[in-house]
């Protein structure tokens, strides 16, 4: 199999597969010292600055390219016959599905994309950080069944998605990850501006909870002051956001506009033109 892609993703990937038995005999793409790592921790892997020529004869090839050079690295290939038929080629890009890989497949090239909802942090080689991920698995029928092998030889659960809705998958596992973050980011800031020296030893107990709550019980898990129509409060977390720290105020609006629009119909009128009128990101 060869690696085309030798970032975080790709390099877990060859690391991944090796170890499931499968042989990355080539790794292109990236930088030259991407490769050359990829090469160091995978043995009878060879890095190559061509990638056509690292495809060539290759049973598997993975592509863990950027989503936005995916399409452009499969017409270079096909331009230059690097697939043949019966070749396996799958991408794991989230948001994209079987479109990128559509010369891949005039070539005779069986396809898929398989997409792992897991985060992949810079420098991870251990395997069993994909033991168990869910994988969104985009494939036509025949394709499917080596589709679902490969994900398992990963140690992952395999999960037909349509190609139609993967850009609503991908936006919901974005969401799910960087805009969870994101809001966990502004609280720990926040609770620094208060002189909490420890911000996790507060948030780490109440986030896990509230995301345990809130992926079982959906919205009717949230709580706070939003949820119960509590203008009083939410006017003094604005207050207290411009008198000491007004570099937030805007993201803790976003955040609290965002919950008030999943609360909106238990919320009496009054309540919710109140929280409009506080939360107007034109407001000063």
């Amino acid at each position: 199999m060869a690696i085309v892609g030798p970032g975080r993703v790709g390099t877990l990937l060859a690391v991944s597969l090796a170890r499931a038995g499968w042989q990355p005999v080539a790794v292109a793409g990236g930088g030259d010292g991407s490769r050359e790592r990829v090469a160091a921790l995978v043995a009878g892997c060879r890095p190559h600055a061509d990638v056509a020529e690292a495809v060539a004869g290759t049973d598997l090839v993975v592509l863990a390219t950027p989503d936005d050079v995916l399409e452009r690295v499969v017409t270079e290939l096909a331009r230059r016959d690097a697939f043949v038929e019966g070749q396996r080629v799958v991408h794991v890009a989230g948001s994209a599905g079987l479109a990128p890989l559509r010369r891949a497949s005039l070539a005779g090239a069986r396809v898929a994309a398989c997409h792992p909802a897991m985060t992949v942090p810079s420098g991870a080689v251990d395997p069993d950080l994909l033991v168990g991920a869910a994988w969104a698995v985009t494939a036509a029928a025949p394709d499917r069944g080596w589709a679902h092998g490969l994900v398992g030889d990963l140690g992952g659960d395999a999960f037909d998605v349509p190609d139609d809705v993967r850009g609503l998958y991908h936006a919901g596992l974005a969401t799910g990850s960087n805009a969870a973050a994101a809001a966990v980011v502004v609280a720990r800031q926040l609770l620094l501006a208060a002189g909490i020296d420890d911000p996790a030893r507060f948030l780490g107990p109440l986030v896990e909870r509230s995301v345990a709550n809130a992926l079982s019980r959906g919205a009717s898990a949230l709580t706070g002051p939003v949820v119960r129509g509590d203008v009083r409060t939410v006017a003094g977390h604005l207050d207290a956001l411009a008198a000491d720290v007004p570099e937030l105020r805007d993201a803790y609006r976003d955040l609290t506009r965002v919950l008030l629009g999943r609360v909106r119909a238990d919320l009496s009128p009054a309540a919710a033109a109140e929280l409009d009128t506080l939360l107007d990101p034109d407001r000063s």
